[in-house]
């Protein structure tokens, strides 16, 4: 049986990764991808765009403008301290 050596990873980057993208390209999930948590960074990010679709729905009823930067705001903070305590449960 082979034993690998994987060096701890940073939850600075973690963060760093989820908020960067999320700032300019609203991509959430890359940091979990960074810590080792494959599932959970697609659902992250595909689970933002589908809300983010649904908010560009609501924007015809004017309440998306409303709802959309809370949800972008609430994704920037969730995602960027989850992916953080995911790195450093491994």
């Amino acid at each position: 049986m082979h034993h690998y050596y994987h060096p701890q990873k940073s939850g600075g980057v973690a963060a760093l990764l989820e908020v960067l993208p999320g700032l300019f390209l609203q991509t959430f999930g890359i940091g979990h991808i960074y810590a080792g948590n494959v599932g959970t960074g697609l659902i992250i990010m595909f689970g933002y765009w589908a809300l983010t679709a649904v908010n560009v729905l609501l924007c015809f009823v004017f309440i998306g403008f409303i709802t959309w930067p809370l949800c972008w705001i609430a994704a920037m903070i969730l995602s960027s301290l989850t992916a953080a305590n995911a790195c450093k449960s491994r």
